[in-house]
């Protein structure tokens, strides 16, 4: 309740910098709903020029943050780590095909895996994240709220034979997780209707039969409620009893009811766990860049970069030779910028992953755990390269480890147990 009421004065003193800091993460939510939010009811041409309005003004916001002087300044080898990356980045985007005009460009290099997503960690490592975290989550917590208005706009889709219902929301409950965490420094009716979201959303991939968004909330979860109750399981027996309990009740009913479920509800989820759909795919890219220069290993094919496979689109019947998009993450990072590319991301991962480790603070070992997710989520899915709610996540966590320091430490302890 406490916690309630600071939040509530906050509202009434924040800052010029404080409410900018907010406005970009409003602009980053927008660009990444505004299509399944819009679409249905406006013109493509309107929800095209919306999403880059909101693009504009996530930079014109941070531009405003940085000329104040009020960004975050680095120093040491986080500092080389963000140089090492603006220049990667920058290769990665001048090496692409902008022979198309101005239109082509607006409309296919600002698109979800465009321009946009190699700006984007910059955007989100210069704000002060760790001085705003509170009024950030704020903002987080009313995106997972634009789930709700989408879910009932587009309902007919969030059941879908072709196992790709997880898109419908735009992953906006990924960011349940880390409100979770800080569940304490949130209203409770606030972290209840989010686990509804949450849950609901689970039971969608269930039936949806989505393997690695299983797998990918079921972790997140688990760290979440591990990591933000872990003072209390210290210290009280029994709630260490009805964890112990409640996980041993669920595999019982599981158990007892495995010949049901995995003949109805789970029968997908099952077929499609033993599924093999990723080893052909992986060799096609093998294959592809073995016969290629060192230079494409080394520092990837651009911002364009593409491999020999033939798909079709299934609206249009379309044959193509070639595919700019492949569905393991690490495979995708060397495709778009090489090993060097790849290293970066795996250096900022480490960096900050070890940084939060060595606060032995329960908030920040979550956020670490958070990042070891990703190193399985990188095999699965694309979690850091797309213009989206994980590849936010990704670097916000890794701000918030890099910005923390243990001169603020008695600021934050009293909200940190």
């Amino acid at each position: 309740m406490a916690e309630s009421t600071y939040i509530k004065q906050r509202k009434h003193e924040r800052s010029k910098e404080e409410r900018t800091v907010m406005a970009v993460y409003a602009c980053i939510t927008g660009r990444i709903a505004s299509s399944q939010l819009f679409e249905a009811i406006l013109p493509p041409t309107v929800v095209r020029i919306m999403e880059l309005a909101f693009i504009c003004g996530m930079i014109w916001f941070t531009f405003k943050v940085v000329i104040s002087g009020k960004y975050h300044k680095y120093v040491g080898w986080p500092l080389a780590l963000i140089v090492l990356l603006a220049i990667c980045n920058s290769l990665i985007i001048i090496r692409g095909n902008y022979a198309g005009g101005i239109k082509s460009i607006l409309l296919d290099k600002f698109a979800i895996d465009g321009i946009p997503v190699y700006i984007l960690p910059f955007v989100i490592l210069l704000l002060p994240n760790r001085r705003y975290f509170l009024s950030i989550l704020e903002v987080l917590f009313y995106s997972v709220l634009l789930m709700l208005p989408i879910w009932l706009i587009n309902s007919v889709d969030l059941l879908q034979e072709a196992f790709y219902g997880e898109s419908v929301g735009a992953y906006l409950p990924f960011f349940c997780p880390l409100l979770f965490l800080f569940w304490r420094k949130i209203d409770i009716r606030k972290i209840v209707l989010l686990l509804v979201i949450y849950l609901f959303y689970f039971i969608l991939m269930l039936l949806n039969a989505r393997r690695n968004m299983i797998v990918s909330l079921s972790l997140f979860f688990i760290v979440a409620l591990l990591a933000s109750n872990s003072t209390l399981l210290r210290r009280n027996m029994r709630a260490i009893i009805l964890v112990i309990s409640a996980v041993i009740l669920s595999i019982t009913i599981v158990v007892a009811s495995w010949g049901t479920l995995s003949t109805t509800l789970f029968d997908r989820v099952l077929y499609r766990g033993v599924e093999n759909t990723r080893s052909q795919v992986e060799l096609l890219f093998i294959y592809d860049l073995a016969s290629s220069p060192a230079s494409d290993w080394i520092i990837g094919r651009g911002i364009d970069g593409a491999y020999e496979q033939i798909t079709q689109n299934m609206e249009t019947m379309e044959t193509q030779t070639e595919r700019d998009v492949i569905e393991t993450g690490y495979l995708y990072l060397i495709l778009k910028g090489g090993i060097v590319y790849l290293l970066l991301i795996m250096l900022f991962l480490f960096t900050a992953f070890f940084k939060g480790i060595s606060f032995h603070k329960p908030l920040f070992t979550g956020l670490s755990l958070f990042l070891l997710i990703y190193l399985l989520d990188l095999y699965m899915t694309n979690p850091v390269s797309f213009f989206s709610v994980k590849t936010v996540l990704f670097w916000f966590i890794v701000s918030l480890c890099l910005q923390y320091s243990v001169s603020i430490a008695p600021k934050i302890k009293k909200t940190d147990r």
